[in-house]
């Protein structure tokens, strides 16, 4: 398809929903009342609004998804120029990995028993991991700022 064929259907899409959606906000409206209950409303117009919340739902996920597909798309495109992101995103990744599963334990301390408050072994896994996430993310935040600041003082 052309750029002309899909601004077509999807100019034709965008006005579909937004008159469907119009429709049932009028339609809702004026079947309500001031004084109704929530199971008279429900009847009246119940139906109605489960569509109009569908209509929201498709419409979110379809922005959502095109906004992650066309990222990921520009993203590819120019894959030489990204590599320091993708370094750092890996980066990132192997430091949360680290954290939660080679430095965090499923140790539930005895303070937490005695007190009384609940703490399952993947809940003291989960919050030690990020404990440890952070300390890493700080060690090597304050690390890069040491070597950009030797690198320049080099140069």
């Amino acid at each position: 398809m052309d750029d002309k064929t899909i601004k077509t259907v999807l100019s034709a899409v965008r006005m579909l929903v937004i008159v469907a959606g119009a429709l049932l906000c009028v339609t809702i409206t004026s079947k309500s009342g001031a004084d109704e209950t929530f199971v008279e409303g429900q009847e009246r117009y119940g139906a109605l609004l489960d569509n109009l919340f569908y209509i929201i739902y498709a419409v979110g996920i379809a922005c959502g998804a095109a906004a992650v597909l066309f990222g990921l798309y520009f993203f590819a495109t120019n894959l030489k120029d990204r590599m320091g992101t993708l370094a750092g995103v890996g980066a990132f990744a192997v430091l949360g990995l680290i954290s939660y599963y080679a430095l965090a334990d499923r140790t539930v301390l005895r303070a937490y028993e005695v007190s009384g408050i609940t703490v399952t072994e993947g809940e003291s896994w989960f919050a030690g991991g990020g404990m440890y996430f952070v300390y890493l993310l700080g060690a090597a935040a304050i690390a890069s700022i040491v070597v950009a600041e030797v690198n320049k003082a080099i140069k």
